[in-house]
């Protein structure tokens, strides 16, 4: 699978009680938690359990901006040597 295929839990997931689906684990369906904040997933069993929507794996991921070359501030002229 590549890096695309996996998608990182935001919240907790719960089953029902068929286990056919996930829901919020503030859902008054809710049995089971099934997955917690942080855990990789692959994403055609999040799709499969309702917690991804299938219209979501189009849409390309937020790109975060790149770290800055030199973030490091030139001494002041009393502390150069």
């Amino acid at each position: 699978m590549s890096a695309g295929d996996w998608i990182t839990i935001d919240r907790h997931w719960c089953l029902v009680e068929d286990g056919s689906r996930v829901v919020p684990e503030t859902d008054p369906e809710a049995r089971w938690l099934h997955w917690s904040p942080g855990a990789v997933v692959a994403r055609d069993e999040a799709e499969r359990l309702g917690a991804v929507d299938p219209e979501s794996a189009a849409e390309p991921e937020e790109k975060k901006a790149p770290p800055a070359a030199n973030k490091q501030r030139t001494p002041t002229a009393n502390k150069r040597r």
